[in-house]
């Protein structure tokens, strides 16, 4: 091995953009474990350093000496902030080594020589699993003095453009069996600096999947064996977390959530120690309240154990993407039958858990009656929130192949990710950047027209149903055996309140207005900073479903709850429940004050005078008497927050603010219903 003067240097960037909140606000903890990997395997000692945001990086880069070998995590959201910065350092320093890997990469060779021949800055490609090749990589960079010509042809999964001008894509190297090879990057301390309060701290149990969605990077055989860390390393984790965490809520802001990143979490039985982990660090330090985590697809006793363990933490998840056996038969996905799906719904709600499913518009197949099918079946199945996505054509899965492309017949459109927009200065340079993603806008069986229709009914679930915002009158049409998804087609199709309709009306423009024909022209649109301001300016590049429910909730919920009562009543009288309507408005205005100034006028206390008991119906009733119900005189109730509540508000908007751009990073972390206001009745 050629000796150096200095110890070798190595970086590590999983870099975000910051000029619109942190667009991805999770821990750097797969380049620490890939840097604690990396210490732990090369005889030779290494000084690493890890960065996340743009501008300490830009700051090391021109005040300290530069690294021999700067390494880049590739996702959908820091492509091209990773690839500026990697150009910029190979313009300015020329003899660092530019290494980059990540999920962000295609999966057809012909389309990974193409990548690299677009991004002349890169020397050295990681695919898939990064911690053994990486390894392999940079010991050989050492050994050579850092000259990439000198390293050999075929080091497993390294992919690169040699010097001569061919592509070489070496065969992929195994994977790791046991992740607990893996150094905690926590414990070794590389997560301090990142203990901010702001960023979300993230744990890895298991890494794999054994199911083959062909829209998922894990839906290839190349992840179908699952690899698991031993309990004592996560439980390490979890406690180190919690401590930290603690510490930063201690001094008035912080988060309270945590994410666990494994595929199908509660399916395997050590995951019920994990959760009994967490449950201890709730009680000692108050961390987590809340964890996001895909809960896995088969094993529901066991998942369900979770979340009772963890009593209200954990999001709990009966995702499908859709319930059409075609277009399941067309993306490989084998999902929990109906009656599996609503006995899950069903327990989750009778422990409090908040339950969610999911659902992919434009998968292969897809139309307007079978996308529409399934919304109805898990609204009717009573889980908390529908989360409803466009299908994202994400590299590295077979669904985002040229092939596939052509053929399902999809037309595509690009818009801005979500905040992933911003300029940065770097070595006197300027580095303006955008991420683009490509989504599926239309197929063979489904028109444009088509993907705005269902577009439309996704903002209706969004602001009438998710988070059981109007969840008493749901329970209302529960017990009176009616269609909660008969009310929100009612909605759907309502004319009769201006403000709903302008803000339907926008939402759907900004929804057509996203979309661009090309990514070179959304690109070049994005890498102005004048078109960035205004971007910026007109609230633009957010996720429009959070964007506009935040909007409703910040100055429309009076336009809301109107519409709502308006449906409502012409609902109940169309199928003769007329006598019920008078119940039905009282629920709608009692969600309306719980749901009021839960981000504004913390501290206010509302009142309203109720003529029914109309707080039995935030849990499920089975059977309505409205003489039993009603009461002899109207009682006066008051709406205000708990100590607990306005502490989950104030810490989440110390990171978030209360922009509207805030609210809506907000809402998609909680679980909204919690947030509410609580009610209790007063003397008169």
């Amino acid at each position: 091995m050629m000796p150096t003067s200095d110890p070798p240097r190595i970086w590590f960037c999983d870099l975000t953009y910051t000029q619109q909140t942190i667009a991805s606000d999770i821990m750097p903890v797969g380049v620490g474990g890939i840097a604690a990997y990396a210490e732990s395997q090369l005889t030779q000692k290494i000084e690493t350093r890890i960065f996340k945001h743009p501008e300490k990086l830009t700051q090391a880069l021109e005040e300290d000496p530069p690294p021999h070998i700067i390494a880049f995590a590739n996702y959908i959201w820091n492509r091209r902030l990773s690839a500026k910065f990697a150009g910029v350092i190979k313009d300015r320093l020329p003899g660092v080594v530019t290494i980059f890997g990540g999920p962000n990469y295609p999966r057809a060779p012909v389309e990974q020589e193409e990548f690299l021949r677009a991004h002349p800055m890169i020397d050295f490609y990681v695919q898939w699993e990064g911690e053994a090749a990486f390894a392999a990589i940079a010991g050989m960079l050492i050994e050579k003095n850092f000259d990439p010509a000198l390293v050999p042809a075929y080091l497993p999964s390294i992919h690169r453009i040699t010097p001569d001008g061919g592509f070489l894509a070496a065969p992929l190297g195994g994977r790791l069996r046991d992740l607990t090879e893996i150094p905690s990057p926590y414990l070794a301390g590389k997560m301090d600096e990142f203990f901010d309060g702001i960023l979300l701290p993230i744990i890895q149990t298991k890494r794999g999947c054994p199911f083959t969605c062909t829209f998922c990077v894990e839906g290839g055989k190349y992840y179908s064996k699952v690899a698991k860390s031993v309990f004592e390393k996560t439980d390490a984790d979890i406690r180190y977390i919690a401590e930290k965490m603690s510490a930063a809520n201690r001094d008035g802001k912080g988060r309270m959530d945590m994410h666990i990143s494994d595929s199908n979490f509660g399916m395997f039985q050590d995951d019920l120690d994990v959760c009994r982990t967490i449950s201890e660090t709730r009680e000692q330090y108050g961390f987590p309240v809340y964890i996001n985590v895909a809960t896995g697809k088969n094993h529901k006793e066991r998942v369900l154990e979770a979340a009772r363990i963890l009593k209200g933490a954990l999001r709990l998840a009966g995702s499908v993407q859709s319930l059409d056996e075609q277009v399941l038969a067309n993306i490989k996905r084998k999902n929990i039958d109906e009656k599996g799906l609503m006995a899950l719904a069903l327990e989750a709600s009778e422990i409090d858990a908040n339950s969610y499913s999911e659902i992919i518009l434009g998968l292969p197949g897809d139309s307007v009656a079978a996308h529409l099918a399934s919304v109805r079946k898990v609204i009717e199945a009573d889980f908390n929130n529908i989360s409803l996505y466009q299908l994202m054509l994400l590299p590295g899965t077979d669904l985002a192949t040229k092939d596939s492309v052509k053929k399902w017949g999809m037309e595509t459109r690009y818009r801005i990710l979500p905040r992933c927009y911003g300029h940065y200065d770097c070595l006197g340079e300027e580095i303006n950047s955008a991420e683009i993603e490509e989504i599926c806008v239309a197929n063979s069986s489904m028109s444009f027209a088509d993907y705005l229709e269902c577009r439309r009914f996704h903002l209706i679930v969004s602001l009438f149903y998710n988070d059981g915002v109007f969840k008493e009158v749901l329970h209302l049409l529960r017990a009176l055996g009616l269609s909660k998804y008969g009310w929100l087609e009612r909605i759907r199709d309502y004319d009769g309140s201006p403000e709903f309709l302008d803000l339907v009306g926008e939402f759907l423009a900004e929804t057509e207005g996203e979309l661009w024909l090309s990514r070179e022209e959304a690109e070049a649109f994005l890498d102005d900073r004048e078109n960035q301001k205004h971007h910026q300016e007109q609230g633009m590049g957010a996720n429009l479903l959070f964007k506009y429910r935040s909007i409703a909730l910040m100055d429309g919920l009076e336009a809301i709850s109107f519409t709502a009562r308006e449906t409502i009543s012409a609902f109940l009288d169309e199928i003769g429940n007329g006598a019920f309507v008078d119940l039905a408005l009282e629920l709608i205005d009692y969600a309306n004050m719980r749901m009021s100034n839960i981000f504004r006028n913390l501290d206010k206390v509302g009142t309203a005078s109720y003529h029914y008991q109309v707080e039995r119906f935030e849990n499920e009733v089975l059977e309505i008497d409205l003489a039993e119900l009603k009461y002899s005189e109207a009682r006066l109730y008051s709406f205000d927050l708990t100590g607990d509540q306005k502490k989950t508000v104030t810490n989440y908007m110390s990171v978030y603010d209360d922009s509207p751009t805030g609210i809506s990073r907000i809402l998609s972390k909680v679980y909204m219903r919690r947030l509410f206001r609580q009610a209790s009745q007063r003397q008169q």
